[in-house]
């Protein structure tokens, strides 16, 4: 399983959106406790419940990992993990999977520069209270050090991400071979 990790506006979403488009990789989909964005779907973007539907889930021990980020529950329930998947989370769910799944995790750090992600936030329109509120929190969650492990860190300043997309698709493609 390819586990996407970056900072708010790394790319990491659209990258996922060409792995699954060009590659044939199929979505792990993380549950939530934020409110959709505008036009995400439930069920196709994220899983949105309520925090005590999540905490209920949580209990029955239905999640691979759960993490809190900005203020929100996020989680990879167990029926969601595929062989074949691509999952986004943070440097402690990378960690938490890498846990219950080893080897079979392939950790990806999408790195991106801060004025780079604060104008990725501004041109989707967030506001700026929440691009600060990101930047400030995530100086402090994706720091190389907070990963057990990487398998292959992307630079993603102006680059093109199918060929970023390439590139992830190619490394997981022969790291699958080595560890068979």
């Amino acid at each position: 399983m390819i586990v996407l990790v970056g900072a708010s506006a790394s790319g990491k979403t659209e990258l996922a959106k060409i792995l699954f488009k060009q590659y044939g990789y199929t979505k792990c989909i993380t549950t939530t406790t934020r409110e959709p964005r505008q036009n995400e779907k439930d069920g196709i973007d994220y899983h949105f419940l309520s925090q005590e539907q999540f905490l209920d889930l949580k209990e029955k021990d239905s999640f691979l990992e759960v993490t809190e980020y900005n203020h929100h529950l996020y989680g990879i329930q167990k029926s969601d993990v595929k062989i074949n998947g691509v999952v986004i989370v943070d440097p402690q769910g990378a960690n938490a999977i890498e846990e219950k799944i080893g080897k079979h995790a392939y950790i990806v750090y999408v790195h991106t520069s801060e004025p780079r992600r604060q104008k990725r936030m501004t041109e989707r329109k967030d506001s700026e209270h929440l691009i600060r509120q990101r930047l400030k929190n995530d100086a402090d969650i994706f720091k190389e050090e907070a990963f057990h492990t990487i398998n292959l860190i992307l630079e993603n300043e102006d680059n093109d991400l199918y060929d970023l997309a390439k590139h992830v698709h190619e490394s997981y493609q022969a790291y699958i071979n080595l560890i068979k």
